[in-house]
């Protein structure tokens, strides 16, 4: 290798990696949605708290926003699909746009 093959591959090794973090940035805030007028992030960390508590009470509990403000969650059946359906489209979307930069190696 010469150096300018060393080069280009220093500059597309920088360049994916920017898309990528692009990318995953772009993931992240997409994984926010609005809810009964609220703000909540489609993370694995709310999904798995709106699962327990869904699992452990009936009927409604309460939870934080983004803003940390205290929210009601009255059909907590809804909230967990909508929080999973958001989670899966973002992370698909990335997923997607992660495999097409690996092919640019």
């Amino acid at each position: 290798m010469d150096i300018r093959d060393l080069k280009k591959q220093a500059d597309l090794s920088y360049d994916v990696a920017v898309a990528k973090s692009n990318a995953l940035e772009k993931a992240l805030s997409r994984q926010q949605f609005a809810y009964c007028g609220h703000l909540f992030m489609a993370n694995a960390e709310t999904i798995c708290l709106v699962k327990t508590l869904k699992e452990l009470q009936q009927s409604s509990f309460y939870i934080l926003d983004v803003n940390q403000n205290p929210v009601e969650i009255k059909d907590p059946k809804e909230f967990l699909d909508l929080l999973v359906k958001r989670n899966q489209e973002t992370l698909n979307t990335y997923s997607n746009l992660y495999s097409e930069l690996q092919k640019k190696f």
